[in-house]
Protein backbone atom coordinates (compact mmCIF):
# COMPACT_ATOMS: atom_id res chain seq x y z
CA UNK A 1 0.00 0.00 0.00
CA UNK A 2 1.50 3.43 -0.62
CA UNK A 3 0.10 6.36 1.16
CA UNK A 4 0.44 10.22 0.43
CA UNK A 5 0.33 13.39 3.14
CA UNK A 6 -2.91 15.01 2.74
CA UNK A 7 -1.82 17.42 5.30
CA UNK A 8 0.47 18.24 8.40
CA UNK A 9 -0.88 20.50 10.72
CA UNK A 10 1.83 21.37 13.72
CA UNK A 11 0.84 23.55 16.90
CA UNK A 12 3.37 24.45 19.75
CA UNK A 13 5.97 22.73 17.96
CA UNK A 14 9.27 23.88 18.06
CA UNK A 15 9.59 26.83 16.30
CA UNK A 16 6.11 26.63 15.71
CA UNK A 17 4.09 28.72 18.14
CA UNK A 18 0.51 28.75 16.18
CA UNK A 19 -1.15 26.39 13.99
CA UNK A 20 0.44 26.02 10.81
CA UNK A 21 -1.14 23.63 8.29
CA UNK A 22 0.26 22.20 5.18
CA UNK A 23 -1.63 21.20 2.72
CA UNK A 24 -2.07 20.51 -1.11
CA UNK A 25 1.14 18.01 -1.37
CA UNK A 26 2.09 16.80 -4.41
CA UNK A 27 1.89 12.86 -4.94
CA UNK A 28 5.84 12.69 -6.24
CA UNK A 29 8.00 15.31 -4.85
CA UNK A 30 7.96 18.34 -2.10
CA UNK A 31 10.16 20.39 -1.16
CA UNK A 32 10.71 23.02 1.60
CA UNK A 33 12.00 26.37 0.59
CA UNK A 34 12.97 29.61 3.13
CA UNK A 35 15.74 31.53 4.71
CA UNK A 36 17.87 29.95 7.04
CA UNK A 37 15.98 30.17 10.78
CA UNK A 38 12.46 29.68 8.94
CA UNK A 39 11.64 26.88 10.20
CA UNK A 40 12.36 24.06 7.18
CA UNK A 41 14.27 21.65 9.47
CA UNK A 42 11.56 21.75 12.27
CA UNK A 43 8.78 20.64 9.66
CA UNK A 44 10.77 17.32 8.80
CA UNK A 45 11.22 16.96 13.01
CA UNK A 46 7.49 17.43 13.03
CA UNK A 47 6.65 14.70 11.04
CA UNK A 48 9.03 12.29 12.29
CA UNK A 49 7.57 12.69 15.92
CA UNK A 50 4.23 12.50 14.83
CA UNK A 51 5.51 8.62 12.84
CA UNK A 52 6.43 7.63 16.40
CA UNK A 53 10.94 8.96 16.31
CA UNK A 54 11.94 7.56 19.60
CA UNK A 55 15.41 8.65 19.67
CA UNK A 56 15.32 12.84 20.47
CA UNK A 57 18.47 13.23 19.20
CA UNK A 58 18.11 12.82 15.92
CA UNK A 59 15.26 16.15 15.79
CA UNK A 60 18.03 18.00 17.77
CA UNK A 61 16.62 18.15 20.95
CA UNK A 62 17.59 16.46 24.32
CA UNK A 63 14.52 16.51 26.11
CA UNK A 64 10.65 16.13 25.51
CA UNK A 65 10.44 19.38 26.33
CA UNK A 66 12.63 20.69 24.46
CA UNK A 67 9.83 19.82 21.57
CA UNK A 68 7.33 22.28 22.73
CA UNK A 69 7.80 26.50 21.41
CA UNK A 70 9.88 28.71 23.91
CA UNK A 71 10.17 31.78 23.48
CA UNK A 72 8.97 35.71 22.32
CA UNK A 73 7.25 35.95 26.15
CA UNK A 74 4.86 33.25 25.32
CA UNK A 75 5.00 30.04 27.54
CA UNK A 76 2.83 27.06 26.48
CA UNK A 77 2.83 23.43 27.85
CA UNK A 78 1.96 21.80 25.28
CA UNK A 79 2.68 20.57 21.71
CA UNK A 80 0.84 18.54 18.58
CA UNK A 81 1.49 17.22 15.15
CA UNK A 82 -1.23 15.77 13.16
CA UNK A 83 -0.42 14.05 10.03
CA UNK A 84 -3.38 13.23 7.45
CA UNK A 85 -2.39 10.37 4.96
CA UNK A 86 -4.44 8.86 2.36
CA UNK A 87 -4.34 5.91 -0.25
CA UNK A 88 -2.31 6.90 -3.29
CA UNK A 89 -5.29 4.40 -4.85
CA UNK A 90 -8.42 6.12 -3.52
CA UNK A 91 -10.50 3.12 -4.24
CA UNK A 92 -7.73 1.10 -1.65
CA UNK A 93 -9.05 1.19 2.16
CA UNK A 94 -7.09 1.81 5.00
CA UNK A 95 -6.32 -1.42 6.46
CA UNK A 96 -8.62 -2.31 8.59
CA UNK A 97 -10.18 1.45 8.50
CA UNK A 98 -13.18 0.01 6.31
CA UNK A 99 -15.07 3.15 6.48
CA UNK A 100 -12.33 5.75 5.25
CA UNK A 101 -9.87 6.26 2.31
CA UNK A 102 -7.80 8.90 4.93
CA UNK A 103 -6.17 8.27 8.50
CA UNK A 104 -4.93 11.19 10.71
CA UNK A 105 -2.40 10.45 13.41
CA UNK A 106 -1.69 13.18 16.22
CA UNK A 107 1.16 12.97 18.71
CA UNK A 108 1.31 15.35 22.15
CA UNK A 109 4.00 16.29 24.27
CA UNK A 110 3.06 17.82 27.22
CA UNK A 111 5.43 19.63 29.36
CA UNK A 112 7.21 17.05 31.85
CA UNK A 113 7.36 15.03 28.73
CA UNK A 114 4.45 13.09 28.59
CA UNK A 115 3.35 11.49 24.99
CA UNK A 116 -0.67 10.95 24.10
CA UNK A 117 -1.21 9.39 20.70
CA UNK A 118 -4.35 9.51 18.73
CA UNK A 119 -5.22 7.81 15.96
CA UNK A 120 -8.36 9.12 13.81
CA UNK A 121 -8.95 11.57 17.03
CA UNK A 122 -9.44 8.24 19.32
CA UNK A 123 -6.63 8.35 22.38
CA UNK A 124 -4.60 4.97 21.68
CA UNK A 125 -1.51 3.29 22.61
CA UNK A 126 2.08 4.37 21.31
CA UNK A 127 2.16 0.74 19.81
CA UNK A 128 -0.71 0.62 17.60
CA UNK A 129 0.19 3.67 15.99
CA UNK A 130 3.83 2.34 15.43
CA UNK A 131 2.27 -1.41 14.35
CA UNK A 132 -0.14 0.91 12.17
CA UNK A 133 3.32 2.08 10.23
CA UNK A 134 4.90 -1.26 10.28
CA UNK A 135 1.79 -2.45 8.70
CA UNK A 136 2.37 -0.04 5.60
CA UNK A 137 6.37 -0.43 5.82
CA UNK A 138 7.08 2.74 7.60
CA UNK A 139 9.80 2.50 10.37
CA UNK A 140 11.18 5.60 11.47
CA UNK A 141 13.14 4.20 13.97
CA UNK A 142 15.26 2.25 11.74
CA UNK A 143 18.23 4.52 11.49
CA UNK A 144 18.39 4.34 7.33
CA UNK A 145 14.66 5.07 7.03
CA UNK A 146 15.45 8.89 6.50
CA UNK A 147 18.81 10.51 5.90
CA UNK A 148 18.88 13.96 7.51
CA UNK A 149 20.32 16.93 6.91
CA UNK A 150 24.22 17.13 7.47
CA UNK A 151 24.32 13.02 7.16
CA UNK A 152 24.42 13.44 3.23
CA UNK A 153 27.79 14.73 2.89
CA UNK A 154 29.11 11.65 4.83
CA UNK A 155 27.25 9.20 2.53
CA UNK A 156 28.35 11.01 -0.45
CA UNK A 157 32.06 10.75 0.57
CA UNK A 158 31.94 7.20 1.68
CA UNK A 159 34.21 5.21 -0.11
Amino acid sequence: MVLMIQEIEILGFKSYLNKTILKDMDPIFNSITGINGSGKSNILDAICFVLGLSNLLIIRAHKPDDLIFHGKGKNINQAEVRITLRSKNEKQQLLDFKTTEWISVSRQIILGGKNRYFLNNKNVQPSKILNFFYSVNININNPHFLVRQGHIIRVTQMN
